[in-house]
């Protein structure tokens, strides 16, 4: 495969994003409810990353606590969660999570759709031969201009309909559960572009208890994104939100490269950066459950 062909393969990988977030308005739609007992303090309204539509386990993230998520959350938000609950529970004997629950937007409201064929699979690392070879075999296919169309329909329509039905989803389970709890927002990378348009309305109801972003594609932009004093963490080398060519050619051959990694491996030897990103989001729900 030629110079030319390589980089009309990168760029359709590359400019999706960006391009997509020119794409979105934000609006109003209907959304699931489920009844509730009892209301929690705090909920964490969590969206998942492009394409993380498979290991949707609901998951309890307290033994003391009453709720269940809808599992939508997906991989790294569950193992995010786990992480600062387990080291919550570890340095203080309480638990974090035991009176919050976990509502994640699910595929009726947000499909986290990004359809781009794969290089390599998370964790392969392949050579640069192995991955011009590859990437050769999918041009060969497809074209890469067809390639980028279809990703960027599928992102803009997944990205639309978070930013247009979460309020909505909001509503819809408030109204069956009688709760009115602070909203603490998790989302990874595509997530977090959908759930950052939730802030102003969240705020303006008094609602907003804080923000954590990992990977989003808008990382550089965040200054002017959000008002909320949200926690932002790229991970170094993570080529969705601060993209690079060494970033980008890592994530060709890596399947996706760091991105797909975030809080994964915190069982071992966590980074400091996730780590400080744990004891955040412990201080900002401490700080809303206390409260008078």
């Amino acid at each position: 495969m030629g110079k030319f062909g390589r980089k009309m393969a990168w760029s359709a990988w590359a400019t999706v994003a960006g391009m997509a977030a020119l794409a979105v308005t934000p609006a109003a739609a209907a959304g699931p409810a489920e009844p509730q007992q009892e209301c929690p303090e705090v909920v964490v309204l969590a969206a998942r990353g492009s394409e993380q539509n498979a290991d949707l386990e609901p998951t309890s993230y307290s033994d003391a606590s009453p709720w269940v998520s809808n599992g939508y959350e997906a991989g790294n938000i569950r193992a995010f969660l786990r992480f600062t609950e387990a080291r919550h529970l570890a340095e203080t004997g309480e638990s974090l999570l035991a009176d919050v629950h976990v509502l994640a937007l699910d595929g009726t409201v947000y499909p986290a759709s990004l359809p781009l064929p794969a290089i390599a699979e998370p964790g392969e690392e392949l050579d640069a031969a192995q991955t011009s070879s590859r990437l050769g075999g999918i041009l060969r296919e497809t074209p890469a201009h067809v390639i980028a169309r279809d990703a960027f329909d599928g992102f803009v329509g997944s990205l639309h309909s978070g930013i247009n039905g979460t309020m909505g989803y909001i509503d819809a389970w408030e109204a069956g559960t009688g709760c009115r709890p602070g909203y603490l927002l998790v989302g990874y990378s595509q997530g977090a572009m959908a759930l950052l348009a939730q802030e102003q309305e969240l705020a303006r109801r008094g609602q907003l208890a804080g923000s954590f972003y990992f990977g989003n594609p808008l990382h550089a932009l965040h200054p002017l994104a959000s008002e909320s004093g949200a926690v932002y963490y790229c991970a170094d080398g993570d080529v969705v939100c601060h993209p690079t060519s060494s970033a980008g050619q890592a994530a060709l051959g890596d399947g996706g490269g760091v991105h797909g990694l975030y809080f994964l491996d915190t069982d071992g030897d966590p980074a400091e950066a996730e780590v400080h990103v744990a004891d955040r989001f412990r201080e900002q729900i401490t700080g809303y459950t206390s409260r008078p």
